[in-house]
Parts: structure tokens; C-alpha cells; sequence
């Protein structure tokens, strides 16, 4: 069913409900539970953190509570993305230009789009292009004031309707933070709860995709309700902090049950989709926040776990190359890149984790897998399909049944990131020393994909222990997880370090019999452990659109080791198990402390030190952080990694049980790669290797001399250079305008085609004149920066056959260079996600065509690239003209609509834009004034904190919230997880 059908399929079942009369929100607020025109008497200054007023009216408090200045943000698609029955409406007749949005549906997605046509940038013009991210907001700005609760009053602020909130007490503070995030998108959080338990077709009715949805979370994060109470009642009895963390966790659920409980009587403001589905929302309650955290933490928070599809792709290598084991695991190796010296990095000193294969590993510790023998424990495991072919276990999801096709797309986004890592947030951090006005700039932010509803949302809080401005994961944002403070930012990139590890069970009978691949228990220091086992049952109800019930049951498997994927057996014939060990499994809510230290205004008057404890001590989750503050800048890696046996090979499973399991210690955070105000001036991260002898996970293969992080890194070496013989120059519009440029350039074009180009030389006798041609077009383009984008906004490529040449001909350089030495292409295949990933193959290339000190140890074109180079462009040639139906090479053009972002959308549509690899959440950061911050440490990090380190009475303690917010988001960052271009290249 197409999204216009079902959009007036909604249309005609929600018209009745409709109060004749009755005035409909479209500001992505709801009409408040307690208005009120005056605000309580300004007395931050004495520490209450209350809103101010003053005799003519409401104060917004613009620039208070410590505001520094300088901090602008963008979020789109904007702040109300949630659709009611009025705004649906509102909204198709938009898509069809014959009316406009709703307040705040697709504000901010303007803003967003227009960069890339941007000329001229200057600090002046950025407001442009992002907004005014301040504390608080202008009188003139003031749009809707309320108070859902007596002690919190909520500002919506008239330009985009970000909602800024004032609370007198702390549970009032997080009761406001739950109620404007039911406001803004209720149907959603719900969506996320209920996936977050793999029980999403309670919700919407049973189809396969839904099924499926939920078989894929069952899969990763198999918890029961009792495992969700259980760290909920953790939490609760770990002492006052674990108290008052909760405390704030309950607070916000009775902010969102408030919500709940006005739109029970309200049409006008409920969310269509509960329309649609002749249902409402059922209370929130605190399990709640740990289901949405073990969902993204369970998907996005890791890195690694790929071990089975690496052994399986190796015996199928080696199978190609007639058994030549040293052959196979050669180019394995070479194809990994898992300490390349050449590697781009983002701080300068080393961080040793040694994650190759040791010198001489113990045959006992990686036995080989019998591949064609893996069974999924039950539905709800990864396919094995693809496992022999060496592509990875992949999630099992089936076919559209058609009935909810605009909700299976938007989910199909969500788990294709998964599938796929794509990972596109970035950050360009300069040092004051560099920059014109002497203070620093970031430019950064996470990418978590395009869609609408928007997964994160942004708030403006103030209230005793926190004042913190930036964005939260729907359903977790008691904390800020991304944004800035009083005189401060923050952000983050993925990080993917390798926390993940696949290991085999040798399974054994706990009555003592014969051991089979059914087997109920596993050999762990000479015991027959019991394997726990039990039943998810989902009971679908017949709704609208699904008009049957219908109950299914997976069978869920687990270990002390995580979660069972596979039964099968290893190549002698002995019975095993594969289990997934999570160093986060079962451990969502710990991540809690940092982010909660990072909104505390008393703890980050530490600075530096401070910021670095809390995302390397207090976060659990694999991510690369980075800070700026008036003086300084600074970044620092989080991550529960493990320390392994010395003598087992990381990149394939591990036999638990026998000695080689992890050695029970983890890295510490002066051990995690991280760097304040280094020597070069500058910081670049864009999903990059963090640091010189940090091992790249078995599941990273893109950590090679070629890294889309260049483009960032090479333009900023270049502006820097250009101030050597002068004053420092660089602004706030220069770095924007090097994370734009970078954010529309074709890596393959910037750092591949002069190498490839220069290989092949002149070009062989009697060659088709059309190749000579796109030969020449392609230099071109090269050197004017292989630009896909449309800057004169004409509608088309400035270059366009560039593009499709490049497309066309890249999967055939790379066949052309691998394909032929025992197929090392599947090779690479296991840790790419496709060959279309330049990032990964780019890197691939550039090794196999110019060696220099660190060459491939085994001869890949052996003969010299250039003949097959040139054969794979003519081949090309033929397909070019296949795909445009023209043998004309001024006919093979990419147009902007090829590759525009289109959003993934639950119901109502969101307009397109032009294709640029940003991030989605993006602050431009640069302090106007000073501040008394520390200077930071010069050796390990202190044990005792500044001010503040943690004062439970306040509310502020520990940790729930990352909980949510640790788990979660962050990961989502983190990567890329909802872009949806139309030819899906994976295209930096």
C-alpha cells in the first residue's frame, strides 16, 4: 500500500474524532495542563536554578545560568514531528504544494539543505544555517508558556518550539522532561518501547516485517520483564546515588503518564497512529527506559562480534586458493587492517590494545567451526545463510506483506544500519591558539540518520544539579546526551572498539550423558553448566490494519557468556554452541554517571579532567568523545574493552570455558586513546582509527591508509598552513565550510583516482575513444575536488557524468585488483558490509597500488594493475550505456535526485534534500567569553573530582540515566542509522 493510500486511509478514520471547532496544535506542542503568563523570581544567581521574571512579563532567562555564548545547533527535521489527526493532513497537502507545514515539521531540514548551496560563509551568515542554541530564550521569542507541574515552568520558544525548561525542584525538573517529550512524540517512544522488548507487533498488530522486528531484537537482547525489574531494583538498592537516580526515572514517568492522561480526553492532541489503531497508549513506567537503552546498546553501543563470519570466510578462502591455508589467512590479514602504521588517527599517542593474532597462538584456544553445520538456536537468531560464503550472519527479516509499507520502510532504515555500520558523524576541533578571536572551535556532531519522527530530541533544561542544553534518544533524555553546558560542549563519533566477542560453548548433558548439538548445558572449568532457556511469546491483537490475532513464540537460549546464536559442531565432529559476550550485556543502566556528570554544572567546573572522567570512567560504551571550552580542546575514547588471552586469536571464536576466556580486567581510561590540546593544533574525527597502535576490531576492516576522516584533516592542515607566516585567522564559517565541502565529496574521486589514474598510464592501441573520454572527465573532476552537489542550485550536478563513472567503474576496479587471487574479494567482503564502502575498499586500493613502507604481504596484481585496470574501464563503458540507454558518454549523467536523501517516515511524508554526509545532530561552538576552569592535568587523571563530584541529595547522583541515555543513543550516533539515499550507495 503506498504512503498516500494509507495517508488517506487515516484520513477518513480520524476525521470523525475531530471536535467540531476544536482548535488543533500545530507547534508541535500540546495546549497545557496549567498556563500561566509569569514565571517564579530570577535567584540562579543563589544557586536555585529557578526561571526569572520581571513586571512586564515573562523573562526567558536568554544567556543566564552561567551562559558563556558562542553555541549555535541544528536538528532537523524540526522540533514537532509527531502527527496528529489535524497536522496529517496538513502535512500531504504540503508534499503536494498546495499548502504549507505544520510549525516546526521541517524548519530546521531547510536550514539543514541550504548549506550545501551556501556561498560566501561567514560568521554572520551561519545564523543562516543553524540557530541560536543559548540558554534560555528571548523575550521577543516567547512563544507558549505552561506548567505541567506547579515547581517547572516549560517555554516554547516561537522560531522552532524547542522546549526550554524551568524547574524549582529536581522531580519537577525531570517530570517536565517526560511530559515535553510525550508532547512532542508519544506514538514513537511508545514504537520504542515496545521494540526495545521485541514486542512491537503487541502494538501495531502482527505482520512478517513487525515479526520480524521483533525475532532481531529477541536475537541481540534477549531480557524478560524480570530481567528489566531486576536492574531497576539494582538500581534502587545500590545506595542513596542508585536512589535518587531512580527517583528521577520515576519523575520522568510520571510526566509522560500526565501526557497520556490529557489525551485520553483530548483528540485533538493525540497522535494519529493510536487513532488508526483504535487504541491508546498504555502508563509509562521505568522498565521502560531500560527496554529502549538494551535496544540501542544491544545494536549500536559495540563493536566486534564478527568472529564466525571471519572463520567461515577464511575456510571458504582458503578453499579457493586449494587448500593453501598460509595463503588464505594472509590475504585475511593484509585485507584487515588491524594495526596499519599508516592509518589515518585522531590523537597522536599511542594507545596499545593488541588485537592481531599473537606470534604463536594456541590451536587449542580457536578450534575450527564445522560452517555448514550452524543452526540458529530459534527464528529469533541471525541467519546462517551466508555464513560459508563469508558475508556475515545476517538478521533474519522477511518480505513486506504490504499493509504498513511506510512503517516497514522506516524500520528497515533502523535495521539496515545494523546490518550495514555505516558511521558518518564527524568532528573538527581547532585550538585557540589557531583561531582569529583565540578561543576554540568545534564543528561536530553525530549522524543518526534522517527520519521523521526524529529519534533524538532537544531540550533546554534548568534545575537544581543540571543546566544543559542538546539532545536526548526519545524515551531516555532525563540527561543531555550530546550538547553544551554553561561554558562547555560536548559530542561524540563512534568508536566500534571491540567489546563484542562471539565464542564457542562445547556443549555436554547435565544428566551426564552423551553430548549432541542438543545438548542442555556447556563445559565451563571442568562443569556442566545449565544452559537457561525459556519461551518469547508475543501476543499480536487484531487491530485496523491487521484484523487477525495472532500469537507466536521463539525459544531464547543463554549463557553466563550472553545470549546462544548457533548449534552445530566443530570440524572433528564435537557438539558447540556460539554465544555472543557482551561486555555491556546486562550492565545498560552503569553508563548512567557520566552522562549525568556531564550535565552537572559544579562537576564540569573541573573542565578537561572533569570531562575525561566522565565519558572514560563513567561510560561503558564504545565511543570517541570530544570537548571545548574557552582555552581548551580535547578528546577521549569510551569503552569497556576487555583484556583477552594472550595466546587466542581475537579475529576468530574463542573456546570458553578452557582457559581462554577474558582475563576479568578491563582498560582504564588513561589507557583509552585520548588527547588534550595537542601540538598539531587540531582534532579530526570521522569514525577513524582514535589513536596510533589501537587494534582494529574483528569486525573493522576500513582502518587502512585511506579514510574519509582525510577530507576533514587534510582541509584543516591546509587552512592552518595558511596562517603560518601571519596572525591566526581561522573562524567558526572556515570550519563550517570544511565539514560542508567534506560532507559533499566523493572520497574515491579526492583520494583514489589520481593514484588509479597515474597506474595506468598511457592508454593501451585501438582503445574506445568513449574511455579516453571518461578517463579525461574523471581527472577533471578529481582535481576540482570531486564534488557531488549542485552548488548553483540549478537542480543539477555541476559535474554529472564524473559521478556515474565513478559509480559504475568502482566495483570493477576493486574485482579487477582482488578478484582474482582465491577471490580475496569475499575477504573483503566480511567486515565492509559491500564493496561500495569507501571508506573500507578505498583503503584496499590505495595499499594494492602503492605499497610504499607498508606493503601487502601478499602480491596482488602480480602482473600489474594497469592492463586489468584499463579492461575494467571499457567493460564500464558498456555499462554506462546500458543504464542511460544512450551510447552518448555526455547522456551518462548522476542527477541530484539519484542520490537525495530521502527520510524514512512512519506515516506522513517529509520533503527531500540534496545528498551530503553530515551529521544530523551539528553544533558550532566557539566561547565568548572566559571562564576560571582548571588548567588540565598533565599525567593520569585525578581521583577526586572539582566540586560536585556527585552530591545524591540533589537527585543528581549516579547513574540511571544512561541507562538511557548511555546505552542508547550514543550508538545510534553514531552511525548513520537511518540514512536512506535512492540507489543506497555507500558513498562518503
Amino acid at each position: 500500500m503506498s504512503r498516500r493510500r494509507i495517508a488517506g486511509l487515516l484520513i477518513g478514520v480520524v476525521v470523525g474524532s475531530i471536535a467540531t471547532g476544536a482548535s488543533a496544535q500545530t507547534d508541535g506542542t500540546a495546549a497545557e495542563s496549567t498556563t500561566s503568563t509569569t514565571l517564579d523570581a530570577a535567584t540562579n544567581d543563589a544557586g536555585t536554578n529557578d526561571a526569572g521574571t520581571n513586571d512586564a512579563g515573562v523573562d526567558g532567562r536568554y544567556r543566564g545560568f552561567g551562559d558563556g555564548g558562542g553555541f549555535l545547533n541544528l536538528l532537523p527535521p524540526g522540533q514537532n514531528s509527531g502527527v496528529t489527526s489535524a497536522t496529517l493532513g496538513e502535512i500531504q497537502a504540503a508534499l503536494a504544494g498546495d499548502g504549507e507545514f505544520p510549525a516546526h515539521y521541517e524548519d530546521q531540514l531547510r536550514l539543514y539543505d541550504a548549506l550545501v548551496q551556501a556561498d560566501e560563509l561567514t560568521d554572520a551568515r551561519l545564523t543562516d544555517y543553524f540557530k541560536d542554541a543559548s540558554f534560555g530564550v528571548t523575550n521577543d521569542d516567547i512563544g507558549r508558556v505552561y506548567r505541567p507541574h506547579d515547581d517547572v515552568t516549560v517555554i516554547r520558544d516561537e522560531s522552532f518550539g524547542v522546549a526550554h525548561i524551568y524547574g524549582r525542584t529536581r522531580y519537577a525538573t525531570m517530570y517536565a522532561q517526560g511530559y515535553t517529550s510525550a508532547e512532542d512524540r508519544m506514538f514513537f517512544m511508545d514504537v520504542l518501547r515496545h521494540v526495545g522488548r521485541g514486542r512491537l507487533a503487541e502494538l501495531i498488530g502482527y505482520s512478517d516485517d513487525f515479526a520480524g522486528r521483533d525475532r532481531d531484537t529477541v536475537g541481540s537482547s534477549p531480557y524478560t520483564e524480570a530481567d528489566l525489574q531486576a536492574q531497576v531494583d539494582e538500581l534502587a538498592n545500590s545506595g542513596p546515588e542508585g536512589a535518587a537516580i531512580l527517583a528521577d526515572v520515576e519523575a520522568y514517568a510520571d510526566g509522560v503518564n500526565s501526557f497520556i492522561e490529557e489525551i485520553a480526553t483530548d483528540p485533538t492532541r493525540t497522535p494519529v497512529e493510536y487513532t488508526l489503531l483504535q487504541t491508546a497508549p498504555q502508563p509509562w513506567i521505568p522498565e521502560d527506559a531500560v527496554a529502549i537503552a538494551t535496544l540501542v546498546g544491544g545494536i549500536f553501543g559495540r563493536g566486534g562480534g564478527r568472529e564466525v563470519a571471519n572463520a567461515c570466510g577464511l575456510q571458504r578462502l582458503r578453499a579457493n586458493l586449494d587448500g593453501d591455508a598460509d595463503a588464505a589467512r594472509t590475504i585475511f590479514d593484509d585485507l584487515h587492517f588491524v594495526d596499519a602504521a599508516d592509518s589515518p588517527t585522531t590523537g597522536s599517542d599511542v594507545a596499545p590494545y593488541a588485537l592481531a593474532r599473537p606470534d604463536a597462538p594456541d590451536p587449542a584456544a580457536n578450534p575450527e567451526i564445522d560452517c555448514t553445520s550452524l543452526v540458529p538456536i530459534s527464528d529469533a537468531s541471525p541467519r546462517t545463510d551466508d555464513l560459508a560464503a563469508g558475508l556475515g550472519a545476517t538478521t533474519s527479516l522477511l518480505a513486506s506483506d504490504g499493509r504498513f509499507a511506510p512503517t516497514v520502510a522506516f524500520l528497515d532504515a533502523l535495521a539496515r544500519a545494523r546490518r550495514d555500520g555505516v558511521h558518518l558523524s564527524n568532528a573538527i576541533l581547532v585550538a585557540g591558539d589557531r583561531t582569529a578571536a583565540g578561543r576554540p572551535i568545534a564543528v561536530f556532531g553525530p549522524q543518526i540518520g534522517y527520519s521523521a519522527p526524529e529519534l533524538l530530541t532537544e531540550k533546554d533544561v534548568h534545575g537544581p544539579g543540571i543546566d544543559a542544553r542538546g539532545v536526548g534518544f526519545l524515551g531516555v533524555d532525563l540527561y543531555v546526551l550530546l550538547g553544551r553546558g554553561d561554558r562547555y560542549a560536548w559530542s561524540a563519533t563512534s568508536s566500534g572498539a571491540d567489546n563484542v566477542d562471539q565464542v564457542l560453548l562445547r556443549l555436554c548433558d547435565p544428566a551426564g550423558g552423551a553430548a549432541t548439538t542438543a545438548s542442555k548445558g556447556y563445559e565451563r572449568n571442568g562443569d556442566c553448566v545449565e544452559i537457561e532457556s525459556w519461551e518469547h511469546v508475543l501476543d499480536a491483537p487484531a487491530t485496523a490494519l491487521a484484523p487477525e490475532a495472532r500469537t507466536v513464540a521463539w525459544q531464547v537460549e543463554r549463557s553466563e557468556y550472553g545470549p546462544l546464536l548457533f548449534r552445530g559442531t566443530l570440524l572433528d565432529g564435537v557438539p558447540i554452541a556460539v554465544a555472543e559476550h557482551r561486555t555491556t550485556y546486562g550492565r545498560e543502566i552503569t553508563s548512567a554517571v557520566g552522562f549525568k556528570q556531564l550535565n552537572d554544572p559544579d562537576y564540569m567546573a573541573g573542565g578537561v579532567d572533569a570531562f575525561r572522567r566522565a565519558t572514560g570512567e563513567g561510560i561503558d560504551y564504545t565511543f570517541n568523545w570530544f570537548y571545548v571550552d574557552d582555552r581548551d580542546i580535547a578528546f577521549q575514547d569510551s569503552c569497556r574493552c576487555p583484556v583477552r588471552a594472550a595466546d587466542a586469536d581475537p579475529t576468530m571464536p574463542v573456546l570458553a570455558g578452557a582457559g581462554f576466556d577474558w582475563t576479568g580486567e578491563f582498560l582504564d581510561a588513561a589507557d583509552l586513546p585520548h588527547a588534550v590540546d595537542p601540538e598539531s593544533g587540531y582534532l579530526v574525527s570521522w569514525n577513524n582509527r582514535p589513536a596510533p597502535g589501537w587494534g582494529s576490531s574483528d569486525a573493522e576492516f576500513d582502518y587502512g591508509p585511506v579514510h574519509r576522516s582525510l577530507l576533514l584533516s587534510r582541509a584543516v592542515e591546509r587552512r592552518l598552513a595558511a596562517d603560518e607566516t601571519t596572525e591566526p585567522s581561522v573562524t567558526r564559517a572556515d570550519l563550517v565550510a570544511i565539514m560542508r565541502d567534506g560532507a559533499t565529496q566523493d572520497l574515491r574521486g579526492v583520494e583514489v583516482l589520481p593514484l588509479l589514474l597515474e597506474v595506468m598510464g598511457e592508454a593501451p592501441a585501438g582503445i574506445d575513444a568513449r574511455v579516453l573520454d571518461l578517463r579525461e572527465r574523471l581527472e577533471i573532476w578529481a582535481d576540482g575536488g570531486a564534488f557531488r552537489r549542485d552548488a548553483d542550485g540549478d537542480g543539477a550536478y555541476d559535474d554529472a557524468v564524473a559521478p556515474a563513472v565513478i559509480d559504475a567503474w568502482w566495483p570493477r576496479v576493486v574485482d579487477a585488483i582482488f578478484a582474482d587471487d582465491g577471490d580475496a574479494r569475499a575477504a573483503l567482503d566480511l567486515g565492509l558490509g559491500g564493496l561500495d564502502n569507501p571508506s573500507g575498499s578505498a583503503g584496499h586500493v590505495v595499499r594494492a597500488l602503492r605499497p610504499g613502507d607498508h606493503p601487502f604481504t601478499y602480491a596482488y596484481c602480480a602482473d600489474g594493475c594497469a592492463p586489468a585496470l584499463w579492461d575494467s574501464l571499457a567493460t564500464t563503458v558498456g555499462d554506462l550505456e546500458t543504464e542511460f540507454g544512450s551510447p552518448d558518454v555526455a547522456d551518462w549523467e548522476r542527477t541530484v535526485a539519484d542520490d537525495e536523501i530521502h527520510y524514512a517516515t512512519l506515516l506522513a511524508g517529509m520533503p527531500t534534500i540534496d545528498w551530503q554526509n553530515r551529521p544530523t545532530f551539528q553544533q558550532v561552538v566557539q566561547l565568548e567569553t572566559g571562564s576560571d576552569r582548571p588548567e588540565p592535568s598533565d599525567g593520569d587523571l585525578p581521583t577526586t573530582t572539582a566540586a560536585g563530584a556527585g552530591d545524591a541529595a540533589d537527585g543528581g547522583g549516579s547513574s540511571a540515566i544512561g541507562i538511557v541515555v548511555g546505552a542508547g543513543v550514543l550508538a545510534l550516533i553514531i552511525g548513520g542509522a537511518l540514512l536512506r539515499q535512492r540507489r543506497r550507495r555507500r558513498r562518503d
